[in-house]
């Protein structure tokens, strides 16, 4: 497939907006109240949309969808999530408890703004999707994440794009990733190996299976095992050290770290009972794993 001049969107990747009718009961969250019956407009996969005064009263972190990082470009035009992980960087934005997806605008639209951004170099910036507010494979919002894929593809562009899961990926996933012709994608698949639920309620044999399957059929996207957060007393034995280990074959190679325990996680764990991993501030490091270190074990 000839790729279109930088900029130009095709016109057979439309993504414009209908109108869905919300009957569900009244939803709410802080600063948020959905109202039963209502009226709301979606993006062209159905995930529903903000309208401006819902949107007003987000954090501005969580209204602004191109976040500069040090390492890229980050793209969130969708928050919201359901998988309860009790270490979630939500709770830093007052979104925990928004557990139904919801679309800040089209997909469209947040490619126009991530090629449009003044720090955005075509075929240079690395950039991330969906990485802060949600999971980019939820069943709502993954027909988003590769539609927006194959968006900046069909422009030609070559830049490298994070997209970072812990829940499933299909075969029929890969088959798409794989159609890709000039994006540089890389899979990162999040497996903590952590067992309590109250912590973490998604089993980690998702993130397994979705490990093996991205890796199994990798031709054109490139597979991360993302083992985080390592956190003392729950994934640090020497067991959690080598089934790590052993999942480590089934990836291009193994990024790992520790747990940012800021304030308002250490909130959240304390008035559900949670067991504090550190007794002071925020930190993010990686316990030494009955003191062998992780490290030489992988190298």
């Amino acid at each position: 497939m000839a790729s279109r001049p930088i900029g130009e969107l095709p016109p057979y990747l439309p993504c414009g907006r209908g109108v869905f009718l919300d009957v569900g009961a009244a939803f709410r969250w802080p600063g948020i109240e959905w109202e039963a019956q209502a009226m709301r407009t979606t993006t062209c996969h159905g995930v529903l949309l903000l309208d401006g005064v819902q949107r007003a009263r987000l954090r501005p972190e969580l209204s602004e969808v191109i976040e500069y990082r040090k390492s890229g470009l980050s793209v969130n035009w969708i928050v919201g999530c359901p998988l309860d992980c009790g270490y979630c960087v939500r709770h830093l934005f007052d979104n925990f408890e928004m557990k139904v997806p919801r679309a800040l605008m089209d997909d469209r639209e947040a490619a126009e703004l991530l090629v449009g951004h003044r720090y955005f170099r075509p075929h240079v910036t690395p950039v991330q999707l969906l990485n802060r507010a949600t999971d980019p494979m939820l069943p709502r919002v993954k027909q988003h994440t590769l539609n927006m894929l194959k968006l900046l593809d069909v422009r030609g562009l070559t830049n490298h794009v994070l997209v970072i899961t812990r829940w499933r990926i299909t075969p029929e996933d890969c088959v798409v990733l794989n159609s890709l012709e000039n994006l540089k994608v890389t899979v990162l698949v999040t497996y903590s190996g952590i067992d309590d639920p109250r912590v973490e309620p998604v089993d980690s044999a998702i993130a397994v299976r979705s490990l093996t399957t991205a890796f199994e059929r990798a031709d054109r996207y490139r597979v991360v095992l993302y083992w985080r957060p390592i956190v003392p007393g729950l994934n640090d034995s020497q067991e959690h050290l080598r089934r790590a280990l052993a999942l480590s074959h089934h990836a291009h190679a193994t990024v790992f770290t520790g747990l940012f325990f800021k304030d308002q996680i250490r909130d959240y764990y304390r008035a559900n009972g949670l067991p504090e991993p550190y007794p002071d501030g925020a930190r993010l490091e990686c316990p030494r794993l009955g003191g062998h270190g992780i490290k030489p074990r992988f190298d």
